[in-house]
């Protein structure tokens, strides 16, 4: 009887260890597949998301949908992505190798073909596309893709990593592209509504791994304190490039994380070369003068961007070395201003020629949230040297700048995204370049971003971007001001997600929730 009494007794304990190890088996399997979701908060939105149309790749990009054939890392080293090696046959011949393995998000496989047909498409839907890759041929063998460029092109493979070049699959239906672009990367779109929100979900086929988060969301949120806000309220589980005068509002280490990264941005104006004012270069050198960009660096944005002198920042080899810039001298720029014909003729202190006062528009824009305060510091410094400065400011600047509908403009733009200064020269300052909105021209300028083409040693293609960028300071081409930092803010229970010197990475199949 005892020895039955024990047997009895040990099954019940082996039936209960069974329940309770079958029970927490269950609630560990029940936490495992516990959904992982994040918000982000952004100042900036695309105007769909056809990878190939506007700037919409970079948001392709950063919403882990698209990727390219070569990315960069934080160095702005390149990297393999969709092609895991290449070689340079000849000055004009380039070939890839094609990942092998890969899928789009529809399942389809990416092959060498596949690509030529998205990098196709993209160069027929924009002519930036064009003048970054110069490309005559492109052929396909296998996995293997060859292009052939019009011209030697020394910095090809940079601008392959330009998500306008993201790859996606052109079988589907060109009507979705807008709204549903099916990529390769780690996430695919599950909803979009324009102007306002894209989520997105895990792809659980991703060639390089399945994402740890299950899905993310990306509201577009264009006023600092707002977007700053949902931060604080829950709303949001990170935001990008929050103002310098919200930052102090996360510097609790045991809620959120801070993440900067010296950024490869400068915010200049534009000049119109139509403007009847600006065309006489005494008026460009004197506002070039009358600005101060030192003050705008340390006391506006707080220390949080350091005074331009050329279009690239000081920590690029090729940026600010050698150059003769402008120091803020107003008495300067008043002198020059009156030396060419423009006089106060009525004591209102603002000065006129040939009848016409001095007075120019500048356009802001709300979503870079240091544009409007350097407006109102830039309109207040012109008038004090007599020139009669008006603040516009328009939801976007985008449309503005195409339609020529202004006199300064001023802009925050990413100067070296390809790591290399040809690119951003030749669209922004070579006669006709797709976003030189100021119509500048200069023979001179033109021929040595030509030179490019045909110097292959690096030091040689930095001493001419020396020499393009003094000619740009002696032009007064544009107003260059302040080169600011980029940062993210996060709670601390984000991983992964960190602020890149350039804008296109963002969300990856790393980034992970507690």
């Amino acid at each position: 009887m005892k020895k039955r009494l024990v047997i009895l007794s040990l099954v019940a304990m082996l039936g209960m260890s069974l329940i309770a190890c079958t029970n927490g088996n269950s609630g560990e399997k029940a936490n495992s597949q516990k959904e992982k979701k994040i918000a982000v908060g952004l100042n900036l939105y695309q105007t769909n998301l056809d990878p190939a149309l506007e700037w919409n790749g970079w948001f392709v990009s950063m919403y882990g949908i698209g990727e390219t054939l070569i990315k960069f890392n934080k160095n702005m080293e390149i990297e393999p992505l969709l092609s895991d090696s290449w070689k340079k046959v000849d000055d004009l011949t380039w070939k890839f190798h094609i990942r092998e393995g890969v899928k789009f998000q529809n399942g389809n496989p990416l092959t060498a073909n596949a690509v030529k047909s998205s990098m196709d498409r993209a160069l027929k839907a924009n002519p930036r596309t064009q003048e970054m890759l110069n490309i005559n041929t492109i052929t396909v063998d296998g996995q293997e893709l060859t292009i052939t460029t019009k011209a030697p092109h020394t910095t090809l493979l940079g601008n392959l990593a330009d998500p306008i070049n993201s790859i996606i699959d052109t079988s589907s239906p060109e009507d979705t592209i807008a709204k549903a672009p099916v990529g390769t990367g780690p996430f695919k779109i599950k909803s979009y509504t324009d102007s306002s929100e894209v989520v997105v979900e895990r792809y659980d086929d991703y060639w390089g791994g399945k994402a740890l988060i299950n899905q993310a969301t990306f509201k577009y949120i264009k006023d600092d304190n707002t977007r700053s806000m949902a931060l604080q309220s829950g709303e949001l589980d990170v935001a990008n490039n929050v103002s310098i005068n919200n930052l102090s509002l996360f510097e609790d280490k045991s809620k959120y994380a801070i993440s900067k990264a010296a950024s490869l941005r400068i915010v200049m104006s534009y000049f119109n070369f139509n403007n009847e004012f600006l065309k006489d270069p005494a008026v460009r050198k004197a506002i070039a003068l009358g600005v101060d960009r030192e003050s705008y660096a340390s006391t506006l944005l707080k220390g949080s961007a350091a005074p331009a002198i050329g279009p690239f920042p000081g920590s690029l080899p090729f940026g600010n070395k050698n150059l003769n810039g402008y120091k803020y001298n107003p008495a300067e720029a008043i002198k020059i201003l009156n030396s060419a014909g423009y006089i106060d003729t009525d004591g209102d202190k603002i000065l006129e020629k040939n009848g016409k006062k001095l007075s120019l528009n500048i356009a802001v824009f709300p979503t870079r949230a240091e544009i409007p305060v350097i407006g109102e510091a830039m309109q207040a410094q012109l008038k004090e040297i007599g020139i009669d400065a008006n603040i516009k400011s328009y939801e976007s600047v985008n449309p503005i700048l195409k339609s020529g509908d202004f006199d300064l403009s001023l802009y925050n733009v990413n100067t070296a995204t390809t790591g290399d200064p040809q690119s951003f020269l030749e669209i922004y300052f070579r006669t006709g370049g797709t976003s030189n909105f100021g119509k500048y021209s200069n023979k001179n300028v033109d021929a040595l971003i030509d030179q490019y083409k045909n110097e292959y040693d690096t030091e040689k293609r930095y001493e001419t971007a020396t020499k393009i960028q003094q000619i740009l300071l002696d032009d007064n081409a544009s107003l260059f001001l302040v080169a600011p930092m980029s940062n993210m803010v996060s709670k601390n229970t984000v991983s992964g997600m960190e602020a890149y010197p350039i804008d296109f990475y963002m969300l990856d199949n790393k980034v992970d929730i507690k």
